[in-house]
């Protein structure tokens, strides 16, 4: 048997770790199909914003310079938040609802089914709808049901300095913040910043400005319930 042949031999073994490897560095691996099917609820909250925003407003039939007009967001934010291509705070998807005259819970759910004669959804850890924006990455929980009397959000505080907002947001209605992880310090309008630890909680009115931060040095998590009762905040520009 020549040396060449012998040589061919005994690469042979190692030839499919060199092709998985390949594979892997090419991007072509993929995690086991029951891990993306688990995943794929709990993300995309974008991409459902989009849909519903583009198909609330041609069922109301109102143009992008109509809906405009009713909510305060300008129409270039209106076009990319109908394409994915901005994720807007919270206080413009409040502005958002109220211009259709929807529940801001309904911007997030999928479904095309009417109103749900019954009370009752249930969200499974993980698997809310998530929504991402420069200070908080939201999950919004009971997305389902609509008529709610409040929206509950699990929000990951990731503003570690009030000087990450541009101004502190203001809006009609109630808020409840209960620390799950971390330290905060909330600022609100009229009040000193307090710091608030795991455990500690606060009820104040959404009509002050206001904003959490992380005051250690991981991201904060909370779980933030607000009030229906809203209506168009103030403008602070596209």
């Amino acid at each position: 048997m020549s040396g060449t042949t012998l040589r061919a031999k005994a690469r042979r073994p190692n030839a499919p770790g060199k092709d998985l490897n390949r594979r892997q560095s090419a991007g072509q691996s993929k995690l086991p199909e029951s891990v993306d099917a688990r995943m794929e609820p709990a993300s995309g909250g974008l991409g459902i914003l989009a849909r519903k925003t583009k198909s609330l407003r041609a069922a109301a039939g109102m143009t992008l310079q109509a809906l405009s007009a009713a909510s305060g967001v300008s129409q270039s934010a209106l076009s990319k938040i109908e394409n994915g291509q901005l994720s807007p705070t919270y206080e413009k998807i409040l502005a958002l609802a109220k211009g259709l005259g929807v529940d801001v819970a309904e911007l997030f759910n999928d479904s095309t089914a009417g109103t749900p004669m019954g009370r009752r959804t249930v969200t499974l850890k993980g698997r809310g709808v998530l929504h991402h924006s420069a200070q908080y990455d939201y999950e919004i929980l009971c997305s389902e049901l609509s008529g709610k009397q409040f929206l509950p959000l699990l929000a990951t505080v990731k503003a570690h300095g009030v000087q990450e907002f541009s101004a502190l947001p203001k809006h009609d209605g109630e808020e409840f913040v209960y620390v799950v992880r971390g330290d905060i310090t909330l600022h609100t309008e009229f009040y000193e910043p307090i710091r608030l630890c795991e455990g500690d909680c606060c009820y104040f009115d959404s009509g002050m400005r206001h904003g959490l931060v992380s005051a250690g040095r991981q991201d904060a998590v909370v779980l933030w319930i607000c009030s229906k009762n809203v209506s168009l905040p103030s403008r602070q520009g596209a």
